[in-house]
């Protein structure tokens, strides 16, 4: 299992990566997986508009 640390700035990046392949040409037979990476980046800058995390955040990963 893996730790990541991530701040805001860098969740704020993520959000943009999540956006750029949710609107992807190359997406466009699964938009099911298009929804969820939008939703999904929605909910993060919602997140980050009300001021969570105030730090960083630490999250766990498992990698299989």
């Amino acid at each position: 299992m893996a730790k990541m640390h991530y701040n805001r700035v860098e969740i704020g990046s993520l959000c943009e990566r999540m956006e750029a392949r949710g609107t992807s040409v190359m997406l466009r037979s699964q938009p099911e997986l298009c929804r969820d990476l939008m939703v999904s980046s929605a909910l993060l800058r919602w997140m980050l508009g009300q001021g969570m995390p105030p730090t960083s955040a630490e999250i766990e990963i498992v990698l299989t």
